[in-house]
């Protein structure tokens, strides 16, 4: 047994404090307690080296290391061949101007997008405008080898695996925007006559702008095919700007772009900036003015209309769009109206049945429009929303209603003044009598008025008398008739 000259313990000699004290237990992963020597307890620690010397070490802890090494090597030389691939093709999913080249090399990308160009066309639409530019020479628009190889060199092959990911988990559309739009903007190449195409699209844009305001009015919103105010009629007079599309139109065409849709900020400013919903509110307020529809007539004769198409000329918007009817221009419109239909004392002319023509003016026969009962009937018939006939009142009416300088009378007495003649015709214009006549003398100033006349009473076996002669105290004449 061992002896011990102190009374130290043979756990304190061999390895410091004692292990097994409860406070270091913990401390002791390599001591391994054995019992089984009855002369003492003995620790001995694990056999971690070799038994003698010819025994070599363990090389159990290289294998990871090796395998570690081997993938490495394996990912770089991964990383390499993506980065060459592509260097020289493209990712999934990308286009160039339209054209899906994906995994094709340069070369032959190239082929297929110079065969995309040489059928190309660009339809501009927007609004109601509509305008197709297609090339003389489809050849001159693109640069198919530049643009692929410029493609390529803007790709960034050294982040593959980024960008294969985003090409594979995204779709071609979104696939081909990325592409796109790497900080790379194509230009036309100098055989595109630039300045060609800029005066056709500026002869289209020229044409579509003739006749049109580009303002929100009430001629133009109305749309006379429906008798309504309509959003879509009043964009008809919204106007192009003169340099709002040319450059968009030519990224499109060094996209090959086949269409290009304007947007609001290609035409002029209309309606101060109103959004539609708010032109669309207009147009139906103003509607509620002009549900009028008069067919106006004179004499059982149709002679004018009085509905929307006539209203939406006297609407106005003001700044908030909010119409109204301007009263004092549809009294004007009345007035005018009334004007073009009477007829007593205007000039006439009309063949006679003897063959002579006749152009006569005066009198006091013929049709005559009471305007201010017009006026008001007119006001009343807006105000209700009339629909129907409404009879013209007059003062004065005719026979028949023609129009303005043309015979409104039925059965008449034509007396010739040159001729000393009377001639008496029925509505059919079929002579029915006929005799001399004597009228005013024109040198003794009581000539006989010229016109159109109603007669106002009629008899036989009358004596015209003339005046009294101052000097003689008696008549000039006393003519039985």
């Amino acid at each position: 047994m061992n002896s011990y000259q102190n009374n130290t313990s043979p756990f304190e000699t061999l390895t410091g404090p004692n292990p097994l004290d409860p406070a270091r237990r913990d401390r002791l992963p390599d001591i391994v307690q054995n019992n089984e020597n009855k002369g003492g307890n003995h620790f001995a620690p694990k056999d971690n080296g070799p038994k003698n010397a010819d025994e070599k070490p363990h090389r159990k802890h290289r294998a990871p290391k090796v395998t570690l090494a081997i993938g490495l090597t394996l990912l770089v030389a991964g990383y390499g061949a993506g980065a060459y691939i592509f260097a020289n093709r493209y990712y999934p999913g990308t286009q160039i101007a339209g054209i899906d080249v994906s995994w094709l090399p340069q070369a032959d990308a190239a082929t297929r997008l110079q065969k995309a160009a040489s059928s190309y066309s660009l339809t501009v639409t927007g609004n109601d405008f509509a305008w197709t530019y297609k090339p003389a020479d489809a050849t001159t628009l693109i640069d198919a080898d530049q643009r692929t190889r410029d493609m390529l060199e803007h790709a960034e092959s050294f982040m593959w695996p980024v960008k294969l990911f985003e090409s594979l988990s995204s779709s071609s559309a979104s696939s081909s925007t990325l592409s796109q739009t790497d900080g790379y903007a194509p230009d036309l190449p100098d055989t595109f006559d630039q300045a060609q195409f800029k005066a056709q699209l500026q002869e289209a844009v020229d044409s579509y702008n003739q006749g049109r305001s580009g303002v929100f009015d009430a001629a133009s919103a109305y749309d006379a095919s429906t008798g309504t105010f309509t959003l879509e009629q009043a964009k008809k007079n919204v106007k192009i700007k003169d340099d709002g599309i040319y450059q968009d139109a030519l990224r499109a065409i060094a996209m090959l772009d086949t269409d290009l849709e304007l947007t609001q900020d290609d035409f002029e400013q209309f309606a101060t900036g109103a959004t539609d919903e708010q032109l669309s509110q207009a147009c139906a307020q103003a509607n509620e003015l002009i549900g009028t529809d008069l067919s106006l007539k004179l004499g059982g004769m149709d002679v004018g209309t009085l509905d929307g198409s006539t209203l939406a000329q006297y609407i106005t918007f003001d700044d908030t769009l909010t119409p109204t009817l301007d009263s004092v221009k549809l009294e004007e419109w009345t007035r005018t109206l009334a004007s073009t239909l009477d007829t007593v004392g205007t000039a006439r002319t009309y063949t006679r049945p003897d063959g002579k023509a006749v152009q006569i003016d005066g009198g006091t026969y013929g049709w005559e429009v009471d305007e201010d009962q017009l006026i008001s009937a007119i006001q009343d018939a807006v105000a209700n929303k009339t629909t129907g006939d409404l009879e013209i009142p007059c003062t004065s009416t005719g026979a028949v209603f023609t129009k303005q300088g043309e015979k409104d009378w039925a059965e008449y007495v034509d007396i010739d003044l040159a001729e000393q003649h009377a001639r008496y015709y029925d509505a059919s214009g079929t002579l029915q009598w006929e005799s001399g006549c004597i009228t005013g003398n024109p040198n003794k100033g009581n000539a006989t008025p010229t016109g159109v006349y109603r007669m106002n009473q009629c008899g036989t076996n009358i004596t015209l008398r003339g005046a009294i002669d101052p000097e003689t105290g008696e008549r000039e004449y006393e003519t039985p008739v």
